[in-house]
């Protein structure tokens, strides 16, 4: 303010506009926040709608646009005053061509391309993830196959194995892939998993082997490398665009540009098509053969010697070795590639392992499956780079061009979206190649074996926590007796203090705790009365082994009777079975009383128990038991298969469960 008063010297349309300037920049700070909302609300989101297995994906799509981030702030900087007047940016444009303005508008250019490579990275990352589980032969449709998987495997249902004559693809053709149907698609899955199975030794896998979760898993582990843009990409991708260079730096001019970004579109989808014909032959080499198709090759003289072998037979299920068996086809594939790169590794002195049969399957040897994985990223990456270009750069060209050719706007934006669903189609392609990729490097030779032994694990675990809720269920029935029979024998509690200390369930546990002794309560209720008889109380302990004389069992009649009616109602048996537990507290552990759990299956006490003694006690214990559990139950505890359990492999297995628990 000028001398004279605050406030003086300033106008009515100054002071205007400082206010319109304060009320737009708080509505830009009112955008920017709504935008971090929506942003953060995004991301939760697909963390929750994509499954756990492609968690990681989401996890290094957000490092990747951290270091974009980075990225951006380092253009701001370049662009900002550093107290001398000009920026870092001017400083250069006036070194360069004696002009501060020269190079600025060039810079912002590629600071506003970084920030549209940010939003196709989230454009092509959505599109994958909903490709992967949407898409033809995705994640859905595998769980759908997966539902055949055991009884295949187990020699039944052997008709989803075949696969008509024109559909077979040994070469590889993508015309041949893009059109096959959905039953072709499950024969194929159902054959690698079945021979997945079948050919594991360590560990050996069950039939009921999740060979879905095991892709889904592989699948997020491919997925987020191909998010995750390492510094050898970014070279080759420098490289390519120094090629591209040396043809702009002659003149920048409108028609040139949009004639080099449709060269640079056109190499990218065959980049992409070349890798995709590539892993589907690969795929092809991989899928098992049945007999009758053996026969056909047999006769057409195109295989090997271990390749005309007998096929391999387990389980009632008989596959045939792959078409990569087939040495002879095997080493005329890609070698001209592989000799070259061998040369060229021997010039510059780099020594590689020849590869397994499996790996000589892709390009380059033993590297090859790693090669092949950056390539498919530098697909990703290059579609990525051209779709920011057409939203920072080449919007309004097309437009323009589109508008010039036919004289109308509109096919100028139909040109633009033409192109827009160009590369929609060369990231499906991307995506779907990745995927053809993780199937071909998880099995045969390729196999992750400690991600298998990870599964193995997690489906033991599944089965045991079974084992540990009826385990439980029965340590509860269990106490519930004992606590009778310590209520019968000091008859400590009159039925006026009984009915006083009437059982409330107040938690839901306690609900279920009073939900699981009804039923035990209506498994003894034989007339349907609502009340037990002594004679029937006798009975429930004696199932479980607690035997009363009559005088103890008086006493215990007279405790619990609050109504003096001479039977046991529910809520009586409750008030005193569960507000005891309620006093006793801390949970008993499995390996404790496992010398009275097994003491409860044993009726015969000969030290052993099997699977019809097992599924006795379980019948009586009131509880809608499934059978078909309590013999999965029987069989893991029962290690050798002898149909019989002792007290040592009982109890080693109740030490199992409880160290699992932990």
């Amino acid at each position: 303010h000028k001398e004279g008063g605050e406030g003086e010297g300033v106008s009515e349309e100054e002071m205007e506009e400082m206010a319109i300037k304060a009320r737009w920049g708080f509505a830009f700070v009112t955008i920017i926040i709504i935008f971090s909302v929506a942003f953060v609300k995004g991301s939760e989101f697909v963390k929750h709608a994509v499954p756990e297995e492609l968690e990681e994906v989401v996890a290094a799509l957000m490092e990747e646009l951290t270091t974009l981030g980075f990225l951006g702030f380092a253009f701001f900087i370049t662009t900002m005053d550093l107290g001398g007047g000009e920026s870092l940016i001017e400083q250069a444009s006036i070194y360069a061509l004696n002009e501060p303005e020269a190079l600025k508008e060039l810079f912002e250019g590629l600071h506003y391309l970084v920030f549209f490579i940010s939003l196709s990275f989230i454009l092509c990352t959505v599109g994958g993830l909903w490709n992967f589980q949407y898409g033809p032969g995705g994640n859905k449709a595998w769980a759908i196959y997966e539902e055949h998987g055991i009884d295949v495997a187990m020699g039944e249902k052997k008709e989803v194995l075949s696969i008509e004559r024109s559909a077979l693809n040994a070469h590889g053709r993508l015309a041949t892939e893009w059109a096959k149907d959905d039953a072709t698609s499950q024969a194929e899955y159902l054959r690698i998993r079945t021979r997945f199975i079948l050919n594991s030794e360590d560990p050996r896998l069950d039939a009921d082997f999740d060979f879905h979760k095991y892709l889904q898993r592989r699948v997020g582990e491919i997925f987020s490398s191909l998010i995750e843009v390492e510094w050898r990409d970014w070279l080759v991708t420098w490289l390519v665009l120094l090629l591209f260079w040396s043809v702009v730096q002659e003149g920048m001019i409108m028609e040139k540009l949009l004639l080099l970004y449709g060269l640079f579109m056109i190499m990218i989808m065959a980049f992409c098509l070349l890798l995709q014909a590539k892993v589907v032959w690969v795929k092809n080499q991989l899928l098992p053969r049945v007999p009758e198709e053996m026969r056909e090759s047999y006769s057409s003289g195109s295989l090997s010697a271990r390749a005309k072998s007998s096929p391999a037979t387990s389980r009632g299920v008989e596959l045939c070795p792959p078409v990569s068996e087939d040495q002879r086809m095997v080493q005329g594939a890609g070698n001209i590639w592989e000799t070259y790169f061998d040369k060229a590794m021997e010039l510059i002195q780099v020594h590689k392992r020849p590869g397994n049969k499996h790996e000589r399957l892709f390009w380059f040897g033993s590297w090859g499956p790693n090669i092949m994985l950056h390539m498919i990223r530098l697909s990703l990456l290059w579609v990525i780079i051209s779709l920011a270009l057409l939203l920072s750069h080449h919007l309004p060209g097309i437009i323009q061009l589109g508008q010039a050719i036919t004289g109308l706007r509109f096919f100028g934006y139909l040109l633009f979206f033409l192109v827009a669903a160009w590369h929609i189609l060369a990231m499906l392609i991307v995506f779907t190649t990745a995927r053809v990729y993780t199937v071909c490097t998880s099995i045969e030779m390729l196999k992750d074996s400690h991600l298998i032994e990870k599964i193995v694990r997690e489906q033991k675990y599944t089965k045991c926590s079974k084992a540990i809720e009826m385990l439980f269920t029965l340590n509860y029935y269990l106490e519930q007796a004992q606590m009778l029979e310590k209520a019968g024998k000091e008859g400590s509690t009159s039925p006026r203090e009984l009915q006083q200390a009437m059982f409330v369930p107040e938690t839901p546990e306690e609900q279920k705790a009073l939900d699981d002794l009804e039923e035990l309560f209506n498994a003894y209720d034989a007339d349907g009365s609502g009340e037990l008889s002594p004679q029937e109380v006798k009975e429930l302990l004696q199932t479980m082994g607690t035997n009363l004389d009559d005088e103890d069992l008086t006493k215990l009649i007279r405790v619990m009777d609050a109504d003096g009616s001479g039977e046991i109602s529910l809520m009586e048996l409750a008030s005193v079975m569960l507000n005891k537990k309620k006093l006793n507290g801390a949970q008993t552990k499995l390996s404790d009383v496992g010398k009275q759990l097994f003491d409860m299956f044993d009726k015969e006490g000969d030290g052993t128990i099997n699977v019809q003694e097992m599924v006795e006690c379980f019948s009586k214990m009131g509880k809608n038991w499934d059978m078909d559990q309590v013999h999965m139950f029987f069989d893991l505890i029962d290690q050798d298969g002898s149909g019989e359990v002792d007290r040592a492999e009982f109890m080693d297995f109740c030490n199992e469960l409880e160290s699992m628990r932990k």
